[in-house]
């Protein structure tokens, strides 16, 4: 049991590390990549947030192909963005996987006493497709612009302090965390030897998970003593240059707004 949580534990850990410290693509002469920092963060979010007002298939299938075509500009490779983005759309399709049984509508398919309808079925698409473009449109803004300018961007778009700050050291220390609970699977393991029932493992991991927990407790009390002594008590003061807004800036900050605009006149007004 705790050799299947050491792996699972590096595995996530690894994962973790290339998601937030792989910044190679944010140095490409790409269409993101040359815009400031707080036109991509307001930019992508108002794409984020017109996906999130669309409850038509089409619409969310139009902003796919916007963020597929954002994504080819800012010289993103395909498999690479899917490949971020993959996990949160199909665990949200199966939370709403019922409701392809539950909706009422015209009849596909039937076995076993269940019936699958085309509203359920349309459902589950479009719930899947639009958590889907909105998780890609996040993706592609880590991807293309480094984590300290989006903070610094946060930051100068007078975003809270304390919503800046969580963000901030979350980055910091999120896969620390992982690598803490590696080093405590790994340790437990050089100290055993032979194979062990389910129920030892099981109990175990159970030790290993309240030890894990009192260490991450005690390094949140740590982290925070430190940023006291060091200051901690003024708000984050992140690096940002400032600088002039071009025509280019102006037209994606447009573009977000007519999409945001366009969808909530495509879902009330029509």
């Amino acid at each position: 049991m705790t050799g299947t949580v050491a792996d699972s534990a590096e595995t996530i850990s690894g994962h973790l590390r290339r998601f937030f410290t792989a910044e190679q693509i944010a140095a490409e002469n790409g269409l993101l990549q040359q815009r400031d920092p707080r036109v991509s963060l307001l930019s992508i979010a108002g794409l984020a947030l017109a996906v999130m007002l669309s409850r038509r298939l089409a619409v969310v299938c139009l902003f796919a192909g916007v963020t597929l075509l954002l994504a080819r500009l800012s010289k993103v490779p395909l498999r690479r963005l899917l490949g971020r983005s993959a996990v949160v759309p199909l665990f949200s399709g199966l939370i709403v996987l019922p409701q392809i049984v539950l909706l009422p509508g015209e009849a596909l398919v039937g076995a076993y006493g269940f019936t699958i309808t085309d509203a359920g079925l349309g459902y589950l698409l479009f719930f899947t497709l639009r958590v889907g473009v909105g998780v890609a449109l996040l993706s592609l803004l880590v991807l293309t612009t480094p984590f300290s300018a989006i903070v610094a961007a946060m930051s100068s778009l007078r975003i809270p302090v304390a919503l800046v700050w969580v963000i901030a050291i979350t980055y910091r220390y999120l896969f620390l965390f992982f690598d803490e609970l590696q080093r405590l699977v790994l340790a437990r393991n050089s100290r055993s030897t032979g194979s062990k029932s389910y129920r030892a493992g099981w109990d175990d991991l159970r030790r290993i998970a309240g030890t894990f927990l009192l260490r991450t407790l005690d390094r949140g009390e740590r982290v925070g003593r430190g940023m006291r002594a060091r200051g901690g008590a003024r708000p984050p003061s992140p690096y940002s240059q400032s600088t002039a807004l071009d025509i280019s800036d102006y037209a994606l900050l447009s573009g977000a707004c007519l999409a945001i605009v366009g969808s909530g006149v495509v879902r009330w007004g029509l």
